[in-house]
């Protein structure tokens, strides 16, 4: 049993870390990152951040990060099933008792290009790349245990079947440590604000799917799919950051951000809808003789479309972080308002700490929550 059915499944065994906007270094503390981020980082994170005290210069290529992520399937399972010489009905439950409705999985890739800071202000540059897609249980329930009795209808839809990729460059200007006045007993409120100038590389998604599959005695088999992927190249669009930190008490940071402010891509070239139908109508185990092109029906077609904007949907996130001489905690809550590659609606907490038991060695440890469509990761 090592070929078939795992072999799609080997992609989809990979580490659990978020799919999410990131820079190299946040993915040690699975992305508890708001207040922790300095210099050209702070672009990304927190402008608020920038200061003429934290200093850096990108070069490029070296500030790269990766990651991959499922939300069902881990090494122990797969290392388990791999050694099977054949399923059994056992290991067929177990591998449709650990997805949560749909197996879902994303690729992301951030690359610093290049960036400096002069006093408050940062320049900087990234290419993004990201990757997210569905798949319902259903599909794989099918696959591994047949359609059970015949009497039951399989529907599928997008929402638990999608893909979606998306690649863009930034061009992104910053400016923090705009102090706010507060009341001359508590401490300043520190404002800051980037825009980014996005130029996009590719686009992908779904914009249609539909499946039906069923089977009877009285009315055969059934199956109908219809899928329409939409894709563009080469696009220019637009991005805001507002942040703000505090500093209420000793070793005490908060922090909030609103990302996303107006974000768009409008793609120009090669957009184009791809569309792909098929369907079998009452068929019969009689009919399987006859030539399959009288009972199979199957189109797809190539069709060009007019230029089309990718929203990119506004996050919320609020951060806290304790500071102490060798260790630092921190937490963040973050609130999408919409689903995207790198946005997801449902809220989420990320925990992160470092530790500096030995000086120039610190440890980074980093917990975040998860659910069906995000899942929990640590680092």
């Amino acid at each position: 049993m090592k070929k078939p059915v795992f072999s799609l499944l080997l992609l989809l065994v990979l580490t659990a870390l978020p799919a999410t906007t990131f820079t190299s270094r946040s993915l040690l503390f699975a992305d508890s990152y708001m207040l922790r981020a300095k210099g050209s980082e702070a672009n990304y994170w927190n402008p608020a951040l920038l200061n003429e005290l934290d200093r850096d210069f990108w070069l490029p290529v070296l500030n790269l990060g990766v990651y991959a992520t499922n939300n069902s399937f881990d090494l122990a399972l797969y290392n388990h099933i791999m050694d099977r010489d054949f399923l059994t009905e056992v290991d067929k439950q177990m591998i449709l008792d650990a997805i949560d409705g749909k197996e879902t999985f994303g690729l992301g890739v951030n690359m610093g290009l290049f960036g400096f800071t002069m006093g408050k202000l940062a320049l900087s540059s990234s290419v993004q790349v990201g990757m997210r897609g569905s798949l319902s249980e259903e599909y794989l329930e099918l696959l591994l245990m047949g359609n059970g009795d015949g009497s039951q209808v399989y529907e599928f839809t997008e929402e638990e079947n999608y893909l979606e990729a998306l690649g863009h460059t930034d061009l992104t200007l910053g400016v923090g440590d705009i102090q706010l006045p507060l009341p001359a007993d508590l401490a300043p409120l520190r404002f800051g604000a980037s825009a980014s100038l996005l130029g996009g590389i590719g686009n992908a998604y779904t914009e249609e799917f539909y499946g039906r599959f069923s089977t009877s005695l009285e009315e055969g088999l059934g199956l109908e799919q219809n899928v329409t992927l939409r894709t563009g190249l080469a696009g220019y669009g637009f991005k805001g950051m507002l942040g703000v930190a505090w500093d209420p008490i000793e070793n005490l940071s908060a922090g909030l951000t609103l990302d996303n402010i107006f974000g768009f891509i409008n793609w120009q070239m090669e957009t184009k809808d791809y569309t792909y139908r098929a369907s079998v109508d009452s068929v019969y185990i009689a009919d399987l003789g006859e030539d399959l092109e009288d009972i199979f029906t199957e189109e797809s077609a190539e069709i060009e479309i007019d230029p089309y904007s990718t929203k990119l949907p506004p996050e919320m996130r609020l951060a806290a972080m304790y500071r102490l001489p060798f260790a630092s905690v921190s937490a963040d809550f973050v609130q999408g308002f919409g689903n995207s590659v790198n946005v997801n609606k449902q809220a989420r907490v990320s925990l992160g700490a470092e530790f500096l038991p030995v000086a120039m060695l610190p440890l980074y440890l980093g917990f975040g929550t998860g659910h069906a469509d995000y899942p929990w990761r640590v680092s």
